[in-house]
């Protein structure tokens, strides 16, 4: 593949969007993307390789990379009965903010895996020493 003027462009406009950030998340990914498509007439596949190494040279996460590893590891996690347990799912939230550069708060962390626990079909394990309940889980705001 040859990179044209087109796509050298486009690469400075990434770099420079992502700057000294850690996590890129969908939306801006989609911006830059459609940047690449429409006005510098790049193919998707040629803006999203372009998007891909810029994270890479500049050690940045991409909040659907970083999503698809998360619900890997939930699945590992669940028990036969697709239940996570909230030890379990602590550790997850830690994952994802550490992957995400901890530009994340602790809430806004929680609250993208509980989303993405609601996606892959997954609930929570019951928690508590003497009244076992949910409201860990519940607590977590949407």
């Amino acid at each position: 593949m040859t990179e044209g003027p087109d796509a050298t462009r486009f690469g400075e406009l990434v770099r420079l969007h992502t700057q000294g950030r850690h996590f890129l998340d969908r939306e801006e990914e989609r911006r830059l993307l459609e940047d690449g498509v429409t006005r510098y007439r790049l193919r998707l596949e040629e803006a999203r390789g372009i998007v891909r190494a810029a994270a890479a040279e500049g050690d940045m996460s991409l909040e659907h990379e970083v999503n698809a590893s998360a619900v890997q590891l939930l699945k590992t996690m669940a028990d036969r009965r697709q239940r996570i347990a909230r030890r379990d799912f602590d550790k997850v939230v830690a994952f994802y903010r550490a992957r995400a550069g901890r530009n994340l708060t602790p809430t806004d962390a929680q609250r993208r895996v509980k989303r993405l626990m609601e996606e892959s079909d997954l609930k929570p394990a019951r928690s508590g020493r003497i009244l076992r309940t949910r409201r860990w889980y519940r607590q977590i705001a949407e």
